[in-house]
């Protein structure tokens, strides 16, 4: 007798007699039967989860005589249950959706996958299938609208960024603001791949032009035009705007990091020093404190810095 644990992926031989079985726990190759203390005439059945986190009954074996297998219902695929596991279990994540894949699960499944191979580290196999996604016809079927390609560039610039090519990045939100024109977040996530490029008037322009039309435009862009404006040497501007960033968000560890560079670049070493500090304080794991963390020892080691 067979049985079949569908989520799971596997078939278990269970050589003509009937043993409960402990589905696999991923990233182990343990499956242990557990006889010891059970009847061996009682029936016993298997359960998966499938999407939507109900246990559905999978086969109903005896352990005697030669009853037919209960049929095991099709899974059913599903987006929301893929994405959900991505930040729990990007692992699980992963495989449900290389599996579905096998299952024509088409544009939506390949989403998922890319979302799992970022959060495993794998930004640039990910960042390459969201390009993909977003530009590539035929836009057919989920995730191909207009407004769903463009929300699939943002993650596949944010996806470049992280893979260390912001070249890539740039021209994905190109492409994703000549679908949608004046979008914040393809505007701001192409301003940081500019900044990457050392690129800050471009930066100036395209983060210029989105604060001059939005007024209520997100702390991040006044943080990415202050950062532009001090490495033109526009000092006195960036001070502004980095100023009109921390009054929406005093306590933003990016908008307190800059602040302490424009702060040192002015002669303030003891403000630099202060913002620096309150950033390892406010959020001491983040790319913000690893920077504010080498401006401090640069400081430091500076003799001519009070």
């Amino acid at each position: 007798m067979t049985l079949h644990l569908d989520y799971q992926y596997g078939w278990f031989p269970l050589s003509g007699m009937t043993h409960p079985v402990v589905s696999f726990v991923r990233g182990s190759a343990l499956c242990m039967p557990l006889w010891l203390g059970l009847s061996l005439s009682q029936p016993v059945r298997a359960y998966a989860l499938p999407q939507g986190g109900k246990p559905v009954r999978m086969a109903h074996a005896h352990g005697r005589g030669n009853a037919p297998e209960a049929k095991v219902p099709a899974p059913v695929w599903s987006e929301q249950a893929c994405n959900a596991m991505v930040g729990e279990d990007p692992f699980g994540a992963r495989d449900y959706a290389q599996d579905w894949l096998k299952h024509d699960g088409g544009r939506a499944a390949q989403h998922c996958l890319a979302l799992a191979q970022i959060e495993l580290g794998d930004e640039q196999t990910a960042a390459q299938t969201l390009d993909d996604l977003a530009r590539k016809e035929p836009f057919t079927g989920p995730l191909s609208s207009a407004s769903q390609r463009v929300v699939i560039a943002v993650e596949a610039a944010q996806a470049w960024l992280a893979a260390s090519l912001p070249t890539n990045a740039v021209s994905i939100a190109q492409y994703g603001l000549s679908i949608r024109p004046g979008d914040e977040g393809l505007t701001l996530v192409k301003a940081r791949a500019e900044l990457a490029l050392n690129d800050p008037a471009s930066v100036l322009k395209d983060v210029g032009a989105l604060v001059a039309q939005t007024p209520n435009v997100g702390v991040d862009a006044y943080v990415l035009l202050a950062s532009a404006e001090r490495r033109l040497g526009q000092l006195q501007q960036a001070s502004v705007h980095v100023a009109k960033a921390l009054d929406r968000a005093p306590e933003n560890p990016e908008a307190l990091l800059e602040r302490g560079i424009i702060r040192g670049q002015r002669g303030d070493s003891a403000g630099a020093r202060e913002d620096w500090q309150h950033v390892l304080d406010l959020a001491p794991d983040t790319h913000a404190a690893d920077m504010a963390r080498q401006d401090l020892a640069v400081q430091a080691a500076d003799p001519d810095v009070p």
